[in-house]
């Protein structure tokens, strides 16, 4: 029986030494950013006081275009109770243009950041877009993944949400403190490399 509790606690030792490092952006605090909108701002300005929502957005990845009004639709909830969404625009080859009519075909009044050398997504560990992440106020990721479950897989959604992921999780984090357990996102590809 002690061989097994110490055999156990090697392999979580084991594993915990192999798990990338726990996703944040408090190294970012103070790093500045253009936005979409045309001001250059402090990440520390756009930040929450409660939470951040970040949000990998693709102007060309049908499954965010299907959110365009639910991304604003989030802000405006969550705003009151101290939360502000920061959308992202990832990798070499977005073009401001792009990010910038898609910000204007949705209304969205949330800051937008052009994040060219993917410094945000490759802190926040993205992977696809559209996808989710609820920060605290010392930038340590406490959620990532789906806004709902609308998108099923590539090419695939059903009409209506089911499950609203990030809205569930942004207020059970927000209740507790506690991280929130991830849902994996369906997506596009976000194009960063992290070498």
């Amino acid at each position: 029986m002690c061989f097994l509790r110490v055999l156990a606690a090697f392999l979580l030792l084991a594993a915990a030494g192999c798990a990338p490092p726990a996703a944040t952006v408090a190294p970012l605090f103070e790093s500045r950013w253009h936005t979409v909108q045309g001001e250059e701002r402090s990440l520390r300005s756009m930040l929450g006081e409660k939470a951040t929502v970040f949000i990998t957005m693709d102007p060309d990845c049908p499954i965010c275009q299907l959110y365009t009004a639910d991304f604003q639709a989030l802000a405006d909830t969550f705003a009151p109770q101290g939360v502000h969404v920061v959308g992202l625009y990832s990798g070499p080859f977005m073009e401001r243009e792009a990010a910038r009519a898609f910000s204007a075909a949705g209304a969205f009044g949330f800051p937008q950041v052009m994040d060219s050398a993917c410094a945000l997504s490759l802190a926040l560990q993205a992977r696809v877009t559209p996808e989710c992440f609820v920060a605290g106020p010392d930038g340590k990721v406490m959620y990532r993944g789906a806004f709902d479950d609308r998108p099923v897989r590539q090419g695939r959604k059903q009409l209506q949400a089911r499950h609203t992921w990030l809205a569930d999780a942004l207020n059970k984090f927000l209740a507790t403190g506690r991280p929130q357990p991830e849902v994996v996102a369906v997506g596009c590809i976000v194009e960063c490399d992290d070498e």
